[in-house]
């Protein structure tokens, strides 16, 4: 069932099995997994069916840290969250990924990746991503420096397929599952402000709602769950915590720690040297002409990663076109200017480089002496990053533009602020919008937020959804991730003994 707290809101008077806060990708995975399971679920947005100014103003925030987008513009407060604007990119987490590295404090996560497997199925049927394979990682040569990392998007086709499809959009693609699903009540236009909380044992009692029209009202449950997205969980626990003593997941100052981003660096342009056949070794980068959603992942292989103490990265190899270099490309590199296009060299394309960023305490979420106009504090974004997380940038660009140039496929233009190790408030940074951590797992109040259930620490009922809990980000897009962890999340829950 579809409600709508606009004008007055709905009476909440029954008691639910589990309340989720926040209808993006995370809450609406978990909250179908638990109807399937019988239970009685409440999801409440803040925001309605489409984004609407008002509710997209509150999430404006302030840059505290190194320059970033406007904390609104990456994230959609309506229905279906960022899955809204997102593009359809997924990806697994490597196994390595969920490893504890001796050169990289606080990595490491409480599961490992075989605690994903059993998720990837239900998840990809969700997003319309077809299967990954069983071995994700491939290397390109036989020096096994570097490999081709697989991936999906989401409403997949085959290369052949050229339709111009757009992925799942959770808000549109699942309304007439929530309308027609009886143990769902969904409530549009439902600010969750605040908690009540039993003073003696912990436990969340009611969820506290506000619409716009200044209505006021509770929601009540066994459970409650943070679905918000990276920052707004963290900025949520972070307005609970000031009420009480620290004693949800902030023990030890952890809450909006930690914060990840993926950062990117364009190379613009690299070109191919050879014509490209289906019978050729290259096949790989022929599937950059012929696919409807062309790019290839090229990563240093893990061995290769801990060698040079580099962190998990990407560069990405978009679709080629039978076009010659564009001139503002060239600059005054007089080997590139002879080359003559049909003659030299054949297709043209353009690349980027996508690290992780290491667990940073430093770089969190925080709140501000401003207010919104619930009288909550507004949130503050300190983005930090670290001179590792460059070096891998730097790193893997150079593993990616020295393949092409031994395997004599191409060259690739390297980002020259990135080659000549400039300092890091001159480098030509962009971002990918994926906000990651600040509520992270981990086994102890000592280095996180939630436990391996994802269960805020001391705290009886109240869990979190979402890419807040990454320990580490790894360079995977993490939609894919949010799904399998709320599908795990749900079994969790659904669990009577949990």
């Amino acid at each position: 069932m579809i409600l709508d707290a606009r004008g007055d809101i709905p009476a909440l008077d029954d008691r639910y099995d589990c309340c989720i806060v926040g209808a993006g990708p995370a809450g609406m995975t978990l909250a179908f997994k638990l109807a399937e399971s019988g239970q009685r679920v409440l999801l409440l947005e803040a925001g309605d069916r489409e984004v609407t100014w008002e509710s997209q103003d509150l999430y404006e925030g302030e840059n505290l840290g190194l320059e970033y987008y406007p904390l609104s513009a990456p994230r959609l407060r309506a229905l279906g969250g960022s899955t809204g604007h997102w593009g359809g990119v997924c990806l697994l987490l490597d196994r390595s990924d969920f490893l504890p590295r001796d050169d990289v404090p606080l990595s490491g996560w409480p599961i490992r990746f075989e605690d994903l497997v059993p998720y990837q199925e239900e998840a990809a049927n969700l997003l319309q991503t077809g299967r990954f394979s069983a071995d994700i990682r491939k290397p390109v040569d036989d020096l096994g420096n570097l490999e081709v990392v697989e991936q999906r998007f989401s409403s997949d086709r085959q290369f052949h397929d050229v339709r111009n499809e757009d992925p799942v959009r959770f808000g549109v693609s699942f309304q007439d599952r929530l309308k027609n699903t009886p143990n769902i009540d969904l409530v549009l236009n439902a600010n969750v402000v605040g908690f009540a909380v039993d003073g003696d044992t912990g436990r969340i009692t009611q969820a506290q709602v506000r619409n716009y029209e200044d209505g006021q009202g509770v929601a009540t449950a066994d459970r409650f769950v943070l679905a918000l997205g990276g920052i707004e969980t963290s900025r949520m626990l972070l307005h609970l915590n000031a009420g009480h003593e620290n004693r949800f997941g902030n023990q030890n100052d952890m809450v909006g720690r930690c914060f990840m981003e993926h950062p990117i660096i364009d190379n613009d342009t690299y070109f191919i040297t050879k014509r490209l056949y289906s019978h050729s070794p290259t096949w790989e980068l022929e599937r950059l002409l012929r696919r409807s959603r062309p790019e290839l992942l090229l990563s240093p292989s893990h061995d290769h990663m801990l060698k040079n103490g580099w962190l998990n990265s990407a560069v990405r190899l978009q679709r080629l076109n039978p076009l010659p270099i564009r001139e503002k490309a060239i600059g005054d590199a007089e080997f590139i200017k002879s080359l003559q296009f049909e003659e030299d060299y054949f297709f043209t394309g353009t690349s980027f480089v996508m690290g992780e960023q290491q667990p940073n305490p430093a770089s969190r979420i925080v709140l501000t002496e401003n207010r919104d106009r619930f009288g909550l504090g507004i949130v503050g974004l300190d983005l930090r990053l670290t001179e590792k997380d460059i070096e891998t940038l730097r790193g893997s660009t150079a593993e990616a533009a020295k393949f092409l140039i031994r395997s004599g496929l191409g060259r690739m233009r390297v980002d020259p602020f990135l080659w000549n190790r400039e300092p890091l408030e001159q480098l030509p940074l962009d971002y990918s919008s994926h906000h990651m951590g600040g509520a992270r797992m981990s086994l102890t109040s000592e280095t996180g937020v939630v436990d391996a259930n994802c269960k805020v620490h001391g705290a009886p009922n109240l869990y979190v959804a979402g890419s807040g809990v990454f320990p580490t980000c790894g360079h995977a897009n993490p939609t894919f991730t949010i799904v399998q962890l709320s599908l795990r999340l749900a079994e969790h829950l659904a669990d009577p003994t949990a």
